[in-house]
């Protein structure tokens, strides 16, 4: 599958959504870049986009910064939580 996928890179096959997107990123993580990773967010074309940084964390975000996260997550998705 590498081959195929340096043929046909992520940013140059999706770039527009027509779904909420979310990146939730980690500032200091070193698998995928932050810079690369905004960069990309800027580029993708949709109607509800939300990059959500988290300025303390590598990788893992929702280990690392957990309340933070699960507040964006209940924030974000729980509809029912606040009844």
């Amino acid at each position: 599958m590498l081959p195929q996928m340096l043929e046909n890179p992520l940013p140059q096959v999706v770039t527009e959504l027509d779904i909420p997107l979310y990146f939730v990123m980690g500032k200091y993580d070193y698998m995928t870049s932050y810079q690369a990773a905004k960069q990309y967010f800027d580029s993708i074309e949709a109607e509800h986009k939300e990059f959500i940084p988290f300025e303390k964390s590598a990788h893992y975000p929702q280990f690392e910064e957990k309340e933070k996260f699960y507040r964006w997550m209940s924030d974000t998705f729980c509809i029912y939580c606040n009844d």
